[in-house]
């Protein structure tokens, strides 16, 4: 976090910005009451406070840091896990490294079947069986047959 501490609308705008809202979006959804113009002049004031442009430029290099993990450096950190299984003889360890790297390479899709019925009604109706009202009361009568 940057050394001044930015109030909680602040912070809220500067996520807005690195989501990737325009100012005046991300002025509005933080919490400031402006609208239409106002919220977009007062966002670009905001925008150049030097404790507001120290914190987006903060998390925008969080953000870059995070986006420097490739798939290549997954599975060589896999493949580590798996020497190192295979070294303390620990196979279900290794085993799941190369399920990991298998799935990371797209070798591996986890699949699930859903199964759906689909019921649609009949045109013309079949066989009409109708109840008399005494099978009815016989049936649904507190105490019948259920």
């Amino acid at each position: 976090m940057s050394q001044t501490k930015l109030n909680i609308r602040q912070e809220r705008f500067c996520r807005g910005l690195l989501e990737g809202l325009p100012q005046s979006r991300a002025y509005v959804e933080a919490g400031y009451a402006a609208r239409g113009n106002a919220a977009e002049v007062e966002a670009s004031k905001m925008v150049r406070l030097p404790k507001v442009a120290a914190r987006i430029a903060e998390l925008r290099n969080a953000a870059a840091k995070r986006l420097e993990i490739t798939v290549d450096d997954l599975v060589a950190e896999l493949e580590d896990m798996r020497k190192l299984a295979m070294a303390c003889k620990n196979p279900a360890a290794g085993v799941a490294a190369v399920m990991g790297k298998a799935k990371l390479l797209g070798l591996i899709v986890d699949k699930a079947e859903v199964a759906t019925t689909l019921r649609k009604p009949l045109r013309e109706p079949g066989e009409i069986n109708q109840m008399s009202l005494d099978e009815w009361q016989a049936r649904f009568a507190p105490g019948g047959l259920q």
